[in-house]
Parts: C-alpha cells; structure tokens; sequence
C-alpha cells in the first residue's frame, strides 16, 4: 500500500481553545456589552426591581454538538460581572439530546438576565456550526476523508467559527493569509499564466521561494496535476472537479501529495464526492449555511 504524503499530518490540525487569543475575543466582547448596554444599562430589570439571587440552566432544545462554553467567563468579563459562577454538565464537542442541560449560572437574577441574551447568541451560533460540521464529518469518515473548513467566515468571528468546526470533527485549513501558501485560479489569471509550460516554470520559481511554507496550488483542470505534482508542491486542490474527475486524479497522484476536493459541495452530494476519496473535502457550508441550534435558559 503506498504511504501517504509527507504533508498530510500538517492539514490534520485542529484548533484548540487554549490556542486562541483570547485578547481578541476580549476586544469583541467588549463591543457585544456596549450594543446591549449604551449608557443606560438595562432598563427592565432595574424597573422591574430585580435584586435576588438564584440558578438558571442552559437547556437544549433539540440534539446538538455543543460548542462555545468556555466563553461565558470571558462574556461576563466583559459586562463587568463577577457574581455569575459556572457549572457546566458537558464539554464543548460532546454531542447530547434534546432536554439536556448543558450548563448551570448561579449568581444574582439579574446579572443572569443582563447577559442571557449574549450567552445565547454565542452558544447557538457556535453549537450550530459544529453540529453542522459533525454531521458532514460523520458521512467523511466512513471513507476516510477528512473535512477541511475555509475562510469563508463571519468577519471578526473567524477564530471561534473554525475552533467550532474542530468542535464537530473538521480540521482547520490556514486561518488567514499569513500562515499557508495557496494560489488560487485568480493568482493565475493575475499573472497571465494560461499555459502548462508557463504554469511549471511559474511553480518552480514559487517552490524554491517559498521558504518551507505549506504549498499548496488550486487547479481547474487534470492537465495540469502531473505538472503541479513535479513541481514539489505539498497539496492540490481540485476545484469544481466532478466526481469521476477527483477519482481519476486520486488515481494518477497514487498518494504522492495531499488531494483536497472543493467547489459546490454539499450534505446532499457529500457521499458521492466522499466516495472518490481525496484525502480532504473543503467546504464552507457547515459554516455559513448551518442554522443556530435552539438552546434556552430555565430558571430552576
């Protein structure tokens, strides 16, 4: 059986929430409390008189996997509460059923309601992408194939919606534009590069600048896979490939770089292209087309 390539443990990564600068999502969140907040507080609760102390869980609604629990002490750090202590009943990543209680809030009945609304928000957004994501990861696995997400992010949210396709079972593909080379159809088109032998003297030039980055080059078409592949690049992506054309090129790749397959790819069409068995699906769907999983908060 052939090996596979050198590169492939590189796109086997996922984000861990101990990874994450959390100054950033500070900075974030300081502007989440400022939209609910103004200058004027909360209007409601100091009407109504709220003053006690009490419990309130996180409950859900309907099967998910949960992502996004480490957030809420940086949530109430932001709306300068310290009265709020956290007990959680599960992990981010693990998948419960609906009635489940994720999470208990003990503290004063009004800083509860104060961020009940933010909390929320966080937890469904993000619980949603991983579910979505663990759904697409569970049909991959059975063929092996790996899921990759994109940049295809809500701006400003990025480093949370990734860290909750790890959540589902996805890897994570470069988070920006600094930390992995991949050149792109419009990286071409910009250069005037439309023949294979511009496309090979083009890559031997990047390969040898490229400074040991992960390389990886977007192709349209399987006439230019043998060159890209002698050109020393770590991965190819396959974009807009039917199926019958990803099979062949895992084919004639024979294991030597990492395949990824993209473009127009989703939970319906999944199984097919999974079947073709290129080491990594990319798709932003579970990202941008999942739907925020229903979660409530119950008063105990």
């Amino acid at each position: 059986m052939t090996p596979p390539p050198v590169a492939l443990s590189k796109f086997q990564k996922r984000i861990s929430w101990e990874e994450i600068d959390q100054s950033h999502l500070k900075d974030h969140l300081k502007l989440c409390a400022q939209e609910d907040l103004a200058s004027n507080g909360d209007l409601t609760s100091n009407l109504c008189q709220i003053r006690g102390t009490g419990t309130a869980d996180l409950v859900a609604r309907e099967s998910m996997t949960v992502c996004g629990l480490p957030l809420l002490p940086l949530i109430f750090q932001a709306f300068k509460i310290s009265s709020i202590r956290v007990e959680n009943f599960i992990q981010d990543g693990d998948n419960i059923t609906s009635g489940s209680s994720i999470t208990r809030l003990h503290g004063k009945q009004a800083d509860i309601l104060l961020t009940e609304r933010t909390v929320l928000n966080f937890i469904q957004r993000l619980s949603g992408v991983a579910t979505t994501s663990n759904q697409y990861v569970s049909i991959l696995d059975k063929e092996n194939v790996g899921l990759l997400d994109t940049r295809k992010t809500t701006p400003g949210l990025r480093v949370l919606e990734k860290y909750a396709t790890a959540c589902g079972g996805g890897f994570n593909h470069r988070m920006g534009l600094f930390d992995r080379i991949l050149i792109k159809d419009n990286h071409l088109a910009a250069l005037g590069i439309s023949s294979i032998k511009d496309f090979s003297s083009f890559l031997s030039k990047v390969k040898n600048n490229s400074d040991n980055n992960l390389l990886e080059i977007e192709i349209d078409s399987i006439e230019y896979l043998e060159t890209a592949i002698d050109a020393g690049v770590d991965a190819i992506l396959l974009d807009n490939f039917e199926p019958s054309e990803i099979r062949k090129a895992v084919s004639v790749n024979d294991n030597r770089v990492v395949i990824e397959a993209s473009g127009g790819i989703s939970l319906k069409s999944l199984d097919e292209f999974a079947k073709t068995q290129p080491h990594f699906i990319s798709t932003g769907a579970p990202i941008h087309t999942s739907r925020w999983r229903d979660i409530g908060l119950d008063w105990k």
